[in-house]
Order: structure tokens, then C-alpha cells, then sequence
């Protein structure tokens, strides 16, 4: 089967009925149900064990594993000697949903018009953790975000929520609280209010903004909610491990820029040079009394898998790997008890910059075998695979978790104006070990400007073909303008950006213009800058610590690329080791967002990462410097410096297309009514498909419900629901009669709900249902659709 369907437990007869073990219901009573609930659990682990998407990235970086590394030596506790040894902690978590809308919004991540919404894959949420210490006091909010990106205004908005409020204004603030994103690219955008963010989608979203801002205050008023209502305390358990055959590099020529020196410190048994981070880093929150609130964890790899098999189309919303391996921790652990308080699982993103989850990118003939062997209707197949990997292994860190973090919560967090950092600390400049050539002095940052490179892409494909870049990139190395016109004139027939010759003609020749600010950026070509005057991008920048026991959490706004992270992550362990500090892990795209973090070595082979690094060459080097800064205050329990408070911004541009048409039903005919109804009957494995009559999505997005219900029939003749549009295995596509203009603001559109039926769907009677409002000139109209009743019957599977 396609997707994993793990066990709901939210109404056990009907799970017993789903999970293909005997079909009958279960006795209610407390100890039988949950004995019941562990087999399923113990099932549903053995099933994903031995998926088939398991095999994806099987034979990658298999034979010769890196032994995980033991924790530093941990010294003395100075600045928190009354939390040493300190093992208790509160917790409590919360989720809200913030999709988006799902018809006509151009998506996050790819610079096109024609990648916009069309439905509903998998919705995306915002999951909020706040966990404090009894020992002194101090508590944390950390958020993680199904998006591209929190941008700063949404994180000000968020924080405007919260200073409104009597009680959480007390205890939560811009030091505490930290905000990330996944960096999902399967999302409509116009969140932001920089114009580098939304130029390309129409300008700045209100809808948008508000359905994400929203989905945000609300999980954090419920984990705030689940922590008042249990001060029980607690152990956070971590545990760490190798996730092997689930990332790759796809920006191998500037990462071999790297000096081999510290290539070869990150190796595996054999020898080979290690390219990613490949360690998941995982927190296991429970309480002494045994409920188990969540789990967090941290891996390297960008979710673009339905990016790659997207190619310029449009796709329905989805929240891609990291949100399909949440969705279906979550569902693995959901039990009845646990209504009140349902546990929640984030999976953080980490120093991803160079990291994707494309592994045959470079091999085409290799996926085509590997494919062979994967089940074939999934829609958003390269999701699953990677997803699952992650998820597999996630499930086997948690359950082996027990090294409790002992220690203080803290925190520390400060603004820095990004395009005029000198690098003068000792510490930072003493380790740098970029080759002469490469120097200069003062070591000072740029006005924000983005190279010939970005606008190139950077999804891993080969040199030649469309978006691909030249092994080296496009730098201001070579003026040769015959050679690069040569080069170009290749690349025209695959749609390629002439780079050269606009690098040689335009590029590099801006950063001699004066006010500008550009010369520091040494090999970069300019496209586009983007820094002052134009300020089409943050300058004011939040660096953010947080300190959880011996775990510390960088948390900054950059893509980090591998090498780049392994660097900060040394400069902060480095201070904070002697204070009992024995793990350090990145938290990107958080608090804000402003592109690639690449080492200086990185940066002089200009490929896309080198270009998106706006604030020029020594942009990491600062980065380290403002990190060991805030270390050193943490660790000698001194408060810091803030910084330059930035201004408030408001939208340099405000969404130009319609928000909502008027939708029209064909003569004849109305909304929900069925224009191709599902068959009479199925298999386990089947796919299930109904067409609906529809409107624009767009104007009830059914936050916290579904436009869809799979939903199976009682034996009282009541119906049960089975799947919603969150779960993977069911798919809302909305399908315009003007696909070819999707803002036309007066259309008719249609509905096609798929559901993927699980192989170990028990015999019964299903149907699917489908729930939208129209907007007819301002006139809001609820409306249902339903499919004719259906059986499912055939071989029951023990596994999905």
C-alpha cells in the first residue's frame, strides 16, 4: 500500500476493525482496551519497520556507519550550581492548524506563478512546546511551523498576541519565546512583508497571514492551557542516532571547498567523507506519573520532495517529509485518555542548507530500478519515502530514549544589524582557516545582495540541465566574456539563466557603484541587490540560545548549510561545555528569514547556497562571533546586550489579485452535487475516487476540520468518520474550468476526492463526503456532497 496508516484509538472498535487482526470489536473494560492499544502500537511499529518505502534510500552510506560521538566531557556547573543534577522540568504542548488556502495562492519556495494551491494533500500546523524549570524558574516556548519560513512580521504579530494577553504576557516574551519552520515548500505564500518574499506571489496576504498568525496564538494558548492543568513534573530523555540513506548533499563542489583538514574530521568507519549531518537528535517528554506529552527532534533535510515532483505544476497544499512523519507519530500515539491532551510531535529542521532529500538526483537510471519496487499510486511518492525513513527512525530513538537532560532552563537572545558586523573577536578570527587568497581586512558583512547563482536555483539537478548550475557557479573570478558566452549559449537550449554573460556585463560590475555597500562581496556577481536603499529584506536579524539542561538550541534565521552549522555548533559548545553543556543542536529557519549561512570557502564557489548568502563572505564569522557572544552571557549568568530594536514593518506591497470570485454552478446542476460517483465496490489497496460540483475553497478554509470524510457505516446505521484531508492517504484536488487562470474571479470548479484505502481495511460499507462553502457575491453558502455507499471486501493484509 502508499501510505502508512498507523492506529487512531479514537473509537477502539473501529481500529480493532481497521487493523485487519480478527475484525471483531474489543470488551471495553479499562485493562483490556489498553492491552489492546500496546498490540496496536506494537503492530503498527512492525508494519513501518518493514514498509517498502523503507528501501528509498536503502543502499546509500549503508556499509560504513559513523559510531554516534559520546557527549563532551562535562565540566563544572558555575553559573546554575543550584540546577546541577537537576533532572525535573513542567512541559505540555499544543497544535493548531494554520492551512492555508487551497485554490489560486502561488506557493512558497518556487520564484513561478503557474506553482499555486490546488487543494488539500496534507494540511499544515503549528505545534508549540513550553517547557520550564522548578529548579529556577525559567521557561521556554518553542514552536515549529508546517511553512517555508516564520517571517519577522508574523513573529511580531505573534508576540503583539501575547503582550495582549493579561496572563500570557507575564511569563512569555521575545527572549523565551522561539518560533521555527520546517521549511516546507508546499505552501501558499504572501506572509511576509519583505518584497523579496513576495513580489513573486502578488504581494503580502492578508488571508494568509492571518490563518497562520491565528493556527500560531492558538497552539501556544493550548500548551500554556495543558501546562496549567498539569504541573506535574517530568524527565525530557534524549537520545541520538544515525539516520542513514535519507539525505545527500546536493552542493558537493563547494562543500569539497571545505579544507580537507576539517573534511576529514567528520568521516565514517572507512574513511569516506561524511557531506550531512546525518543524526537525529530526539527529546522524549513524559511525566513521572507516565503520560507522555511529545517529542521533538532535529535532522538535516529540506522538504522538497513534492517540490521535485511538482515541475513547474500546481499542487494541492501539503506539509511534505517533516509533516507526513508528525502527522503519523502523532496518530501512532493517540489513545482515547489522551483526548484532553493529545501528544504532539515536532520535527525541527536543522543545518539543511545543503541538504535534500532528492538521493538519485544524479542517477536517474538507478531510481527508475528503485521505483520498480515501491507501490505505485501515491501521489506524492519521494514524501512518503523520506518521510517514513525519518518517522522509523524517530519511533526508535523515542523508544530508547534514556539519557535525561540535567541542568537550568535559560535563555538569551539579541537583535544584529547584519550588513555592518565587523568580526574582531579573537576566538572567531583565530579559527578561521579559509586560504589566503580568500582574506581581507577589516572582515566586515554587506549590504544584502543576492548573486547571478540564486537565480539559477538550487534544487540539486546536474550542470545542463534546466535550473542546473556550473559545478564551480558564477563568480567574478573568470572576466573571460567570450568563454562565458560560449558557456550560456550551451545552456540556452535547457532554459537556462545566461549567467555568465550577465555576471560579466552586469554583476560584476555593480559593486562598484558607490552607496551601495557591495564591494565586500568579493567573488559574488549581483543580481539582484536587496539591502539598502531598496531594503526589500531584513537587515535587523534575531540570534536566539536556549538552553534546556545540557542540551543548548542554536536558533537562527539562515538555511545553514552542513559545514557551516558544524562550525557555530562548536563555538557555542566550546563556551558552554565547561558549564555543563554536553549537546548543541541548530534550530534554523527560525524567528525570522533571510536566505543561506555558508562557510567562507562555500561562499567563493558561488553556487546557489554562496549567492543566497545576502549579507556577503564573512556573513558565518559574524554569525559565530554573536553566538560566542551570547554563550559567554549565558554561561557567566550576565545579562546581554539586545541590540537595535528593528522598526515595524508594514507590506511594501499588498496582495493585486482577487481574494475570493463568485463561484457559478453549470445550469442544472449545484454545489456538492456528484459529478462522478465512487464505485460500488473495492478492494484493500484500491483507490476510491468521487467528483464533486465545488466552489473556490478559498472561502471557508475549514480550519481545525476537513473539506473530506472518508467515514464507514455502523452497524446502528450511524456513520463513523475514517479519514480526513490531513491524513497522507487521502487527497482533496480542486480543479478550476479556467486552470489556465486561476484568479479568474468568476469560475466554475470541481472537486476530486481520493482515498487510498489501506490493505488492512476490514469488510464494510464506506462512502466520502465532501464539505465546502460558496461565495456568491458576498453571499457565504454552506454546502455538502456525498458519494453513494460502497464495500469494501476482499484479502485483509496484517499492514497498511
Amino acid at each position: 500500500m502508499q501510505s502508512l496508516l498507523f492506529p487512531r484509538f479514537t473509537a477502539l472498535a473501529v481500529v480493532l476493525a481497521l487493523s485487519g487482526c480478527g475484525g471483531s470489536s474489543s470488551s471495553s473494560a479499562p485493562n483490556s482496551a489498553a492491552a489492546n492499544e500496546s498490540a496496536e502500537l506494537q503492530l503498527a511499529t512492525e508494519c513501518l519497520a518493514s514498509s517498502p518505502w523503507l528501501k528509498y534510500g536503502e543502499d546509500l552510506f549503508q556499509t560504513s556507519p559513523k559510531p554516534v560521538p559520546s557527549a563532551a566531557a562535562t565540566g563544572p556547573v558555575s553559573s546554575f550550581r543550584q540546577c546541577q543534577g537537576s533532572t525535573e522540568f513542567l512541559f505540555a504542548a499544543g497544535k493548531a492548524d494554520i492551512t492555508g488556502a487551497a485554490a489560486g495562492k502561488i506557493m512558497m519556495g518556487v520564484e513561478s506563478s503557474s506553482v499555486y494551491t490546488t487543494g488539500v494533500q496534507m494540511r499544515q500546523f503549528a505545534r508549540t512546546f513550553i517547557i520550564a524549570s522548578p529548579c529556577n524558574g525559567r521557561r521556554v516556548l518553542l514552536m515549529l511551523t508546517d511553512t517555508l519560513a516564520v517571517f519577522e512580521a508574523q513573529r511580531q504579530a505573534v508576540l503583539d498576541r501575547i503582550a495582549a494577553d493579561p496572563v500570557l504576557s507575564k511569563l512569555y516574551g521575545p527572549d523565551n519565546v522561539m518560533l521555527s519552520a520546517t521549511h516546507n515548500h508546499s505552501g501558499p505564500g504572501g506572509q511576509s512583508h519583505s518584497l523579496e518574499y513576495i513580489a513573486l506571489r502578488g504581494g503580502h496576504d492578508p488571508q494568509e497571514f492571518k490563518v497562520t498568525v491565528d493556527g500560531m496564538f492558538r497552539s501556544i494558548q493550548q500548551a500554556h492551557k495543558n501546562l496549567v492543568a498539569h504541573p506535574e513534573s517530568g524527565r525530557i530523555r534524549l537520545n541520538q542516532g544515525e539516520l542513514l540513506g535519507a539525505n545527500k548533499n546536493r552542493a558537493l563542489p563547494a562543500y569539497s571547498f571545505n579544507t580537507e583538514a576539517e573534511r576529514k574530521q567528520y568521516v565514517d568507519v572507512a574513511g569516506n567523507e561524511i557531506s550531512t549531518n546525518r543524526l537525529m537528535t530526539l527529546l522524549r517528554l513524559q511525566r513521572d506519573n507516565g503520560k507522555e506529552v511529545g517529542s521533538l527532534n532535529w535532522f538535516a533535510v529540506h522538504p522538497t520532495s513534492d517540490y521535485h515532483l511538482r515541475n513547474g505544476q500546481p499542487l494541492p497544499n501539503s506539509s511534505d517529509n517533516k509533516g507526513y512523519a508528525e502527522y503519523l507519530f502523532e496518530r501512532f500515539k493517540a489513545s482515547p485518555a489522551d483526548s484532553a491532551e493529545p501528544f504532539v510531535s515536532s520535527f525541527m529542521q536543522s543545518e539543511a542548507g545543503d541538504v535534500f532529500s532528492f538521493l538519485y538526483f544524479d542517477n536517474p537510471e538507478l531510481l527508475a530500478k528503485k521505483e520498480i519496487h515501491l507501490p505505485p499510486n501515491e501521489p506524492s511518492r519521494l514524501t512518503v519515502a523520506n518521510g517514513q525513513a525519518q518517522l522509523n527512525k524517530a519511533l526508535a530513538l523515542y523508544a530508547g530514549a534514556q539519557d535525561q537532560l540535567s541542568g537550568p532552563v535559560d535563555y538569551r537572545f539579541s537583535w544584529v544589524k547584519m550588513d555592518s558586523v565587523e568580526v574582531t573577536d579573537p576566538e572567531i578570527l583565530a579559527s578561521l582557516m579559509h586560504p589566503t587568497k580568500m582574506d581581507a581586512n577589516p572582515k566586515r558583512t554587506c549590504s544584502a545582495a543576492l548573486g547571478v547563482s540564486f537565480a539559477t536555483g538550487g534544487d540539486g539537478r546536474a550542470p545542463g540541465e534546466p535550473g542546473g548550475t556550473t559545478p564551480a557557479g558564477i563568480t567574478c573570478s573568470n572576466p573571460d566574456l567570450v568563454a562565458g558566452l560560449i558557456a550560456d549559449l550551451k545552456n540556452l537550449p535547457n532554459g537556462t539563466l545566461p549567467g555568465h554573460t550577465l555576471a560579466n556585463l552586469v554583476g560584476c560590475n555593480l559593486k562598484a557603484v558607490p552607496g551601495l555597500n557591495l564591494m565586500c562581496h568579493a567573488e559574488k556577481p549581483i543580481v539582484l541587490p536587496i539591502g539598502s536603499p531598496v531594503s526589500a529584506t531584513p537587515k535587523i536579524l534575531p540570534f536566539q540560545l536556549i538552553r534546556l539542561g545540557n542540551l543548548a538550541i542554536i536558533g537562527l534565521p539562515w538555511e545553514t548549510t552542513t559545514m557551516a552549522g558544524r562550525r557555530l555548533q562548536k563555538t557555542v559548545l566550546d563556551v558552554l561545555k565547561a558549564d555543563g553543556v554536553d549537546y548543541v543542536v541548530i534550530s534554523s529557519l527560525t524567528n525570522a528569514y533571510t536566505q543561506y549561512l555558508t562557510t567562507r570557502e562555500e561562499y567563493a564557489q558561488q553556487q546557489y547556497e554562496g549567492a543566497s548568502n545576502v549579507f556577503g563572505p564573512w556573513t558565518l564569522a559574524a554569525v559565530q562571533q554573536e553566538f560566542r557572544r551570547l554563550a559567554l552571557d549565558m554561561r557567566d549568568a550576565r545579562a546581554n546586550d539586545v541590540g537595535p530594536t528593528p522598526p515595524r514593518t508594514k507590506p511594501l506591497l499588498t496582495r493585486i489579485l482577487p481574494l475570493q470570485g463568485t463561484d457559478i454552478a453549470p445550469p442544472g446542476s449545484s454545489f456538492g452535487a456528484v459529478v462522478t460517483d465512487a464505485n460500488a465496490s473495492y478492494k484493500p489497496g484500491d483507490t476510491a475516487r468521487a467528483v464533486f460540483q465545488a466552489s473556490s475553497p478559498n472561502a471557508d478554509l475549514k480550519t481545525e476540520s476537513s473539506f473530506l470524510f472518508v467515514e464507514r457505516k455502523r452497524s446502528d446505521g450511524t456513520w463513523a468518520k475514517i479519514a480526513v484531508d490531513a491524513d497522507p492517504e487521502t487527497t482533496f484536488n480542486w480543479k478550476s474550468d479556467t486552470p489556465e487562470s486561476p484568479f479568474n474571479p468568476n469560475f466554475t470548479s470541481a472537486a476530486e476526492i481520493l482515498w487510498r484505502i489501506p490493505r488492512n481495511t476490514a469488510q464494510g460499507t464506506y462512502r466520502i463526503r465532501f464539505e465546502s462553502v460558496a461565495n456568491q457575491a458576498g453571499r457565504l453558502s454552506p454546502y455538502t456532497g456525498q458519494s453513494r455507499e460502497f464495500v469494501v471486501a476482499g484479502p485483509v493484509a496484517r499492514c497498511p
